[in-house]
This record gives structure tokens, sequence and C-alpha cells, in this order.
């Protein structure tokens, strides 16, 4: 191998080997939230530069503002290795339900310690630094605050665990509901099939275990054939005796290309 291959393949490997092993690329979605749990505290750094509350000159804005910063920073960090510890699994095969349910467990933990230590320490600052004049720092936030003052301050993390709490709630009731959804689904197969595999028996081929895609395809086919023809001697013009063409053309081709699923 010459020294130019050696040389493309020491760039390429590094690079496949960083897409295949990076959890970016891995767990896109865990990596995502937990990246937008990060960019919160400095999108409200921005905030509060747009709305010149560190220009302002009045000291206890400054503080009061550095401080609501700092307390998103620390909740924005915890929220972001919720996610990193929950990440959740690549979705592939089966696991599709399973990665669903994980996010919806992580989405609930990380709203509600977010919001329980945003709005706890975001009023208590508030209430400490700014009780009668906080309209000015509050406003840069775009969330409306009801009050400043310790019920509203307990907010948080009582909305926390109600959160948390309705989480749960939401996941056992989800179990069962996805069970109905899965059994619904598989009557609809079975019928789908039984009856399509009545309709190939009626014109003398039969074919077993039949993906249900197959009975859906013929079972449009079908219902296209059957408007068509109705809308021919209801209508008339030519886009029903185009569709009837198109249709019936279409049946023809499945069957000069149907397959054995039995192989």
């Amino acid at each position: 191998m010459s020294d130019e291959e050696n040389k493309g393949q020491g760039i390429v490997k590094p690079y496949l080997s960083f897409i295949d092993n990076n959890v970016l690329f891995k767990k896109p979605v865990s990596c995502l939230f937990a990246i937008v749990s990060l960019v919160i505290p400095i999108y409200i750094l921005s905030l509060f530069i747009q709305f010149e509350v560190f220009s302002s000159g009045i000291v206890n804005y400054i503080i009061a503002a550095i401080l609501i910063v700092l307390v998103l920073a620390f909740a924005g960090v915890f929220g972001a290795l919720i996610w990193w510890h929950r990440r959740i699994i690549r979705d592939e095969g089966p696991k599709y339900y399973n990665n669903f349910r994980r996010f919806i467990q992580t989405l609930g933990e990380w709203f509600a310690t977010f919001y329980a230590i945003s709005v706890f320490g975001i009023i208590i600052i508030l209430m400490l630094l700014l009780p009668d004049d906080y309209y000015y720092v509050a406003g840069a936030i775009p969330v409306d605050i009801p009050g400043v003052n310790i019920v509203t301050a307990l907010y948080g993390p009582i909305g926390g665990v109600v959160i948390i709490v309705a989480t749960k709630i939401l996941l056992f009731l989800l179990d069962p509901v996805i069970w109905l959804i899965k059994q619904i689904w598989t009557l609809f197969v079975r019928v789908v099939l039984y009856v399509y595999r009545n309709i190939l028996n009626f014109f003398g081929t039969v074919e077993k275990n039949t993906p249900i895609w197959v009975g859906i395809t013929w079972l449009l086919a079908g219902a296209v054939v059957i408007a068509a023809v109705v809308l021919c001697f209801t209508h008339g013009g030519l886009a029903p005796v185009i569709g009837l063409i198109a249709a019936l053309a279409f049946m023809g081709y499945m069957l000069f290309k149907r397959k054995d699923y039995n192989v």
C-alpha cells in the first residue's frame, strides 16, 4: 500500500471513528436537550444585555441580574447532567417505545428540576434585592412573575414535585394505552390480510404470511377501481377513465411481480 493511501486512511479513520463512537451522533435527542439546558442561561443573559440592565448603573439591578444568570446556569448544568445520565438509546428496531418512554420520563425530570431551581432561586433573589422594584429586571425574563414573596418562591419546588408525579402517572397510564393500540393494530392487520387472501383465493391464488403492506396496497387499488367506475357512470369525463386504467394497470403489475412470501 502506498504512502498516500496510508496517509489518506490516517485522516479518514479517526473522523469515522469519531462519528461512530461519539455520543452526539449516537444519542442526538439527549445531547440536543442537554445543549438547550445549557443555552437557556446564555439566552437570559443576552436579554439582560438587550434590556440594558448592566448598563443601567443601578447596583441592585446588576447584582440581581448576575445572580439570576448564575442560578439559571446551575439549573442548566444540573438539567444537562440529567440528560447525560439518562441518555436515550438510539432508535433501532423494537426499541422505539422504550426510547419514547424514557424520553418522557427524562423530559419530566429535567423540566421539574429546572423549574424548581430557577423559580425558587429567581424569586428569592428578587425578594432580597428588589422587593418593591423588581419589574425592570423581571421584565427581561420571558416568563410572567405574578409576585415576589415566599409563597411564589415555593411554587418552584412544589411545582417540580407536581410535574414529576404527573410524569409518573402519565407513564403508568401510557403502558395500557400502548398495549391497546398494539391490539387494535394487530386486529386491523388480521382483517386486512383476511380480506386480501380471500380476494386472492377467489382468483385462484393463495399466499401465506403476506406482509401487511401488500394487502393494504391491493385494497387501495381495488378502492380506486370501484371509485373510478362509479365516477365514470355518475360524472363521466376523462379523469375517471384514466384513474380506472391506471388502477387496473397497477393491479396487473402487482400480479406480474407477485412473490412467494413463504420462501
